[in-house]
């Protein structure tokens, strides 16, 4: 089944992803998008033919993405800070919180966009709450990304 990922900028900008459904849940959907061309991310090279599995939970202040290359081995794990994550039948959306986590297949954790954040905060672009929420997020993806993986990775085993 073909999903659409819409992932919403607090500037207004919106992307959509073509992907498809791997597994549904009431308070889950696991989505996999193709890389058909080669990408990169946080320094990452992400080969064409790879593919990324991405979960999204209805009540978890992040979305998490298992980053694989074409031969199904571990590029990247990388965890984007995020509130009203929405579920749909076609349609999974969230609003991106600029925050982003990122974890080399050695488990070495690395925070990006730290700066977005901060400007965002001066110009007032970003609510009190929603300041609160990414620095809550961070130190919980920084103390249980490892176990959040692992969870991720039994349900792609049962899916």
């Amino acid at each position: 089944m073909r999903v659409v990922e819409v992932k919403r900028h607090l500037d207004g900008r919106v992307e959509r992803f073509d992907c498809r459904l791997v597994l549904r849940r009431p308070q889950l959907a696991v989505l996999r998008f193709d890389h058909h061309a080669r990408l990169r991310t946080g320094g990452f090279v992400l080969p064409a033919g790879g593919r990324t599995f991405g979960f999204f939970w209805r009540r978890r202040p992040y979305v998490y993405y298992r980053i694989e290359g074409p031969d199904g081995q571990l590029i990247l794990h990388r965890f984007d800070v995020v509130e009203e994550v929405r579920l749909a039948d076609a349609e999974v959306s969230y609003m991106d919180l600029l925050l982003d986590v990122l974890v080399d297949p050695s488990g070495v954790a690395r925070v990006e966009d730290d700066d977005d954040v901060a400007e965002y905060a001066r110009r007032g672009l970003l609510s009190a709450s929603q300041q609160a929420r990414i620095e809550r997020a961070r130190a919980l993806l920084l103390r249980r990304h490892a176990a959040i993986e692992r969870e991720a990775g039994r349900l792609l085993a049962g899916a």
